[in-house]
């Protein structure tokens, strides 16, 4: 199951890809914040990976760096709202509120990193319109 959570992996990159065919102008802004959701559950999983032979413990080094800069701020959260003591073991629950307390900070904080990356570097693309038809038709509705 832990090997699942390096599935999403998948969810930055495809984010970049929707966002960079559709919405170009807010490409960095949208794969900061997927990529800040996601970033503590897949360190955690780059660091239970050391089990494979070659490679793992090259994944368990990455997974630890990036888990001890992206999990103490969602368990001192935890800890100060009393949600769990210090020293204790963490339920499943608590380390299901761990990783959504991280999500949130990490998601806003590589969004608005991203938004700034947008600024600085904006992009001329115009991207593909969606529903462009329906789009034309709701519009004619709202002139007669």
């Amino acid at each position: 199951m832990r090997e699942l959570l390096l599935l999403l992996a998948i969810v930055p990159i495809a984010c970049y890809n929707l966002t960079d065919i559709f919405m170009p102008k807010r490409k960095w802004l949208w794969t900061g914040i997927s990529f800040g959701m996601i970033i503590s559950p897949v360190s955690m999983c780059l660091l239970q990976s050391t089990h494979i032979p070659v490679i793992g413990p090259l994944l368990g080094l990455g997974g630890l760096i990036l888990n001890l800069i992206h999990g103490p701020l969602g368990y001192f959260t935890v800890v100060a709202l009393g949600v769990h003591e210090p020293g204790l073991a963490l339920s499943a629950a608590e380390l299901t509120n761990i990783n959504l307390i991280n999500a949130f900070a990490w998601g806003m904080f590589y969004g608005v990193l991203g938004y700034n990356i947008d600024l600085k570097w904006p992009s001329t693309a115009e991207g593909r319109q969606l529903l462009t038809r329906s789009r034309k038709k709701v519009m004619a509705f709202y002139k007669k």
